[in-house]
């Protein structure tokens, strides 16, 4: 009975060894593919991607200095708008009656200094001006000059009672009030020149050094993602703003009046800045290379070995790398799948 156990045991542990070994060996043995690679020539350009939105150079924000009785309304929202067009008017009758009670006092007051004048014409004349007469003379002076002010304040009242847009335009927001309501001070018209419409992104202070004006853009729209919208870096702000993540700049970027029908303020998108750009350039797709010990190499075949070759590398964008050296055309590299 003995015997027979122990036989058992060793039946057992042969069996197990032999199913341990052929594991080995099946995964030692495994079938390895590798994926195929052509190096090819090609243009390449490196770029950095900001987001941003659509903005206008040019516009206005008009209100009231004081609230009223509105006596006219000249545009709604989205009306064009041409450059000193009468957008809203208050109602100026008792700006009216004031200014006509500002003119008889100042009439008043002119008469009274003029019949001074000639009360004491032979005095001046003389040059016999004791200090009495000389402050009565100034004090008429000066009354003058206070209606000729209140007339001029009331005059200007009188044009502030209305609103003017100082550029042509589309009126993109204004308050709903029609002729006959009352229009607060806080209410707005905002007039925007549609021929001024540029792309706005905030630059991190870590990416200043790379980017200056002059430098062609690319700009893709969230609403639009089949176009490009071709640009250039118009501007960089000197005077940073603090955001959340950091210091950033604004830059901005015009855009093209051929482009203007699609667009319309607030579009978010990301901009597209070409850094650097090469022609002819020796390429393989970023997939093939890789780094081993600190080192940039692809695998090339040799017999049925895959071998590492160093390679210097350049550019790398949208899935394709520059190849500076260690690699020519035509040649083929492999990556394991």
């Amino acid at each position: 009975m003995l015997t027979w156990l122990k036989t058992h045991k060793l039946v057992v542990g042969l069996i197990l060894l032999a199913i341990i070994f052929g594991i080995y060996r099946f995964i030692n043995t495994r079938q390895v593919s590798y994926e195929e690679y052509t190096v090819t020539r090609g243009n390449i350009q490196e770029t950095l991607e900001l987001s941003g939105e659509v903005d206008a150079e040019k516009y206005a924000t008009l209100r009231f200095l004081t609230g009223g009785l509105t006596s006219y309304v000249g545009a709604q929202e989205s009306d064009s708008i041409a450059k000193w067009q009468t957008l809203a008017s208050l109602d100026s009758r008792q700006l009216h009656k004031v200014l006509e009670q500002k003119l008889n006092l100042y009439a008043i007051e002119r008469g009274e200094f003029d019949q001074g004048q000639d009360d004491y014409q032979k005095n001046i004349d003389d040059g016999d001006i004791d200090q009495e007469l000389r402050r009565l003379l100034e004090k008429n002076q000066y009354q003058l000059d206070n209606t000729v002010k209140d007339v001029e304040y009331q005059d200007l009242a009188l044009k502030l009672s209305r609103i003017y847009s100082p550029i042509s335009g589309i009126l993109v927001e204004s308050p709903s009030v029609s002729a006959g309501s009352i229009v607060a001070a806080t209410d707005k018209w905002v007039v925007v020149d549609p021929l001024s419409l540029q792309f706005v992104a905030d630059l991190d202070e870590t990416e200043l050094v790379r980017v200056h004006s002059g430098q062609s853009v690319q700009i893709t729209l969230d609403a639009f993602p089949d176009k490009i919208y071709s640009s250039s870096v118009g501007s960089i702000s000197f005077s940073p703003k603090e955001t959340t993540t950091g210091t950033v700049y604004t830059i901005k970027m015009p855009l093209s009046a051929s482009d203007l029908a699609d667009l319309r303020l607030g579009l978010n998108g990301t901009a597209a800045i070409i850094l650097s750009r090469k022609d002819d350039a020796v390429l393989l797709p970023s997939a093939a290379v890789t780094t081993l010990d600190g080192k940039t190499v692809v695998y090339v075949k040799s017999g049925n070995k895959y071998l590492a070759k160093t390679v210097t590398t350049g550019i790398e964008n949208n899935g394709q790398i520059e190849i500076l050296s260690g690699m020519a055309e035509g040649e083929h590299v492999y990556q394991e799948k």
